[in-house]
């Protein structure tokens, strides 16, 4: 069937009747863009430059860029900048995963920024099933892939490595260059399990600085609700 939309010289598509473009999407030559499993769409102002193989089902929200590589069943949210290997995740948005590594069945929330070569993993040697840390404890998923859970604000260093069924607390910043525990309490700052409680005017100040790159502000609101969570969470980290 013919596809509803010109496609620049140089992309190539594979089940287009399933494939959605909103206004001002940018798809560079050399861009693969591969329905055959499912749906594709990209949301108004999406760019896609080349060596971009995505494949569906997969939403790509506004404004977001993919920077290259290979993308398949993913959920996308607005504004993130995402490059590398990403399989069966969802990015809630303004994530910025520029740099290459591995997310696979991940969950990330908003305002995530992972240092290159940061990598998740979504498979036990033993091929068991994986136990995820919830408040009432451990918890078998009773699923043999699961990969990390990453709160909003979420900071990684270059090199990090997040091992199966990781959760890490919103507002943590893992320096990198070590394996993270499994569970990361919210607002947490160090290397490893080497975990030290994250000063929340120095948490903020730094929430607000990279919000204000994306051109957007720290309201109020969001600051006191951040600095309750700081407080409700402190057991956790003692």
């Amino acid at each position: 069937p013919e596809s509803r939309f010109t496609l620049p010289e140089g992309v190539h598509v594979s089940g287009a009747e399933r494939v959605s473009l909103g206004e001002g999407v940018h798809l560079e030559p050399g861009v693969h863009l591969d329905a055959t499993e499912g749906p594709i769409r990209l949301s108004d102002g999406a760019h896609v430059s080349a060596f971009t193989r995505l494949a569906g089902p997969a939403f790509v929200g506004p404004d977001t860029h993919i920077l290259g590589g290979s993308l398949g069943n993913v959920t996308i949210g607005p504004a993130c900048r995402v490059r590398g290997e990403v399989s069966s995740t969802v990015l809630l948005g303004y994530v910025n995963k520029a740099h290459e590594g591995y997310l696979g069945h991940a969950y990330l929330g908003r305002w995530v920024n992972l240092g290159a070569l940061t990598t998740n993993s979504d498979l036990k040697n033993n091929y068991g099933n994986v136990r995820v840390h919830m408040t009432e404890g451990l918890v078998d998923t009773g699923l043999i892939k699961v990969g990390c859970f990453l709160g909003d604000h979420v900071k990684t260093g270059i090199g990090t490595l997040l091992p199966t069924g990781c959760v890490v607390g919103v507002g943590s910043n893992l320096l990198g260059g070590l394996m993270a525990p499994t569970h990361v309490p919210p607002f947490s700052w160090g290397s490893g399990d080497r975990l030290e409680e994250y000063d929340i005017g120095r948490f903020l100040d730094t929430a607000a600085l990279a919000m204000s790159r994306r051109e957007m502000s720290l309201e109020e609101g969001s600051r006191t609700l951040l600095e309750r969570a700081w407080e409700r969470t402190r057991a956790e980290r003692e």
